[in-house]
């Protein structure tokens, strides 16, 4: 009994650190592989992850934590929410909302650490422990939901039924056996907004997207020249697309991304709300495509060096702009696109030559 009673204490510790450094929801899970985790393993072998062969290297390693804490007995599973308003620019491109604040591998890790001293000073034992987020090859959303964080749904997201979808994920692994949590119901129902809303039916099954489809993948993950038969979908696009969780119905634009933190006390100035902060906001806060293809280094360092856009870098941005405004003919980008046709970069040059071409053919046939 007093094992168990320990046991107990210990995760109510790892709970009450987790929410003081700003985490809105907190799960423990086994470890042990995930439930469901063979349809990731399924999703690599039907070759559904496009050009990410990181994930391919990495499966063995995604449902094992032994392999990156040996002796780990337990997962605290960390979720905090993110911007829900579009970010979008007075030319009608959108950015990921995710990416709206300080990129949140550094601030997730930076809480999750915290709490984990924290823990571990009040339990006043030798514990051993690791923090990832999702840089860390780890099944993170299916061990989110084995800890009862949420369910994974059609979109492939974890959903929350207050908090929705738009979350941030974060683990603490450790050999503290503590006691799991249970899974919660799956609520999608017979709903499919989101198989029937994408914008190039990426969705081949609920909750199995086909990567070499999907816009978020070709805006953030590619890197080099995007095909001529993918450019026209980006559209709006130029860096991720929300589209599937802006149609589900656990999003609606009342439940803000504060909602958890006000019902636990946390005030919207605190650290809790991940990307309420600059450097991006909505409207002028999000470069035009023609001010994507205008900035220069120093001005990218300075604004954005420091967010997640890094993961496409500035001449990824540039690119995506660059086929954006071929795509929806925005000719302001007009008089930058000679300069990105010369870059050596060959994304960029063969973004800015088709979108050339599209927008002088647009021009030809205005009376």
């Amino acid at each position: 009994m007093r094992g168990r009673s320990d046991r107990v204490a210990a995760a109510r510790i790892f709970r009450e650190e987790a929410e003081r450094a700003g985490f809105s929801r907190v799960g423990i899970a086994r470890a042990m592989e995930p439930p469901g985790f063979h349809r990731f393993t399924e999703w690599i072998a039907a070759g559904r992850h496009a050009g990410m062969r990181y994930l391919e290297r990495t499966a063995g390693v995604r449902s094992s934590p032994e392999k990156l804490l040996p002796g780990v007995r337990s997962i605290v599973c960390l979720a905090a929410p993110h911007r829900v308003e579009r970010l979008a620019a007075s030319d009608g491109s959108a950015i990921g909302r995710y990416a709206a604040g300080p990129d949140y591998h550094g601030t997730l890790r930076s809480r999750a650490t915290r709490a984990a001293r924290s823990a571990v000073e009040r339990i006043g034992r030798s514990v051993r422990w690791r923090v990832c987020v999702d840089s860390t090859p780890i099944a993170e959303r299916s061990f989110a939901a084995a800890a009862g964080l949420g369910w994974i749904g059609k979109n492939g997201c974890l959903i929350d039924r207050e908090l929705g979808s738009y979350l941030l994920l974060a683990e603490i692994l450790t050999d503290v056996d503590l006691p799991a949590d249970e899974p919660v119901a799956e609520l999608c129902g017979s709903c499919v907004r989101c198989l029937e809303s994408c914008p190039t039916d990426a969705f081949v099954a609920p909750g199995f997207l086909d990567a070499n489809r999907c816009i978020a993948y070709w805006t953030i993950e590619h890197r080099g020249v995007v095909p001529d038969d993918v450019k026209p979908a980006l559209a709006e696009h130029v860096f991720g697309c929300d589209v599937c969780q802006e149609v589900c119905p656990w999003n609606p634009p009342i439940r803000r991304a504060g909602i958890g933190n006000r019902k636990r006390g946390i005030e919207e100035s605190d650290p809790a709300s991940i990307s309420d902060r600059p450097p991006i906001s909505g409207g002028s806060g999000v470069p035009t495509r023609a001010e994507w293809l205008d900035m220069g280094p120093g001005e990218w360092r300075r604004r954005f060096g420091a967010t997640a856009l890094n993961r496409a870098g500035r001449r990824g941005l540039q690119r995506n702009a660059a086929v954006s405004a071929g795509a929806t003919s925005d000719l302001a980008v007009l008089p930058a696109l000679p300069r990105a046709a010369h870059t050596l970069d060959r994304g960029l040059s063969d973004a800015a030559r088709w979108a050339a071409r599209l927008l002088d053919e647009r021009i030809e046939r205005t009376p």
